[in-house]
């Protein structure tokens, strides 16, 4: 099997493995809550994360845990510091005025 062909459909499909129910689970979830933290700072800017938390409704800790790790690979900056001292947030290559 090539490289180009080895995805999870594949593997389903000819070698009848599935992942586990909660596995998956777990990932719709993950998917979730990073599309609702990207589509609101695609549509508010720059947003701090209690600013994050209020627009979506997700804890906080939920949302500076996801946020730190779209920071890790790239989707999102830091712009500035708020008079309170949290840093704003948008996505990569964004600047809204």
């Amino acid at each position: 099997m090539s490289k180009r062909e080895f995805t999870l459909d594949k593997l389903k499909r000819e070698l009848g493995i599935q992942p586990p129910k909660e596995l998956t689970e777990y990932v719709r979830e993950i998917t979730t809550i990073r599309s609702k933290i990207i589509n609101c700072l695609r549509k508010d800017g720059e947003l701090t994360v209690k600013d994050i938390s209020l627009k979506t409704g997700l804890p906080e800790n939920i949302v500076f845990w996801h946020l730190m790790t779209l920071f890790k690979y790239g989707i999102v900056e830091p712009t500035e510091k708020t008079d309170d001292g949290y840093y704003k947030y948008r996505l990569r290559g964004e600047a809204h005025g």
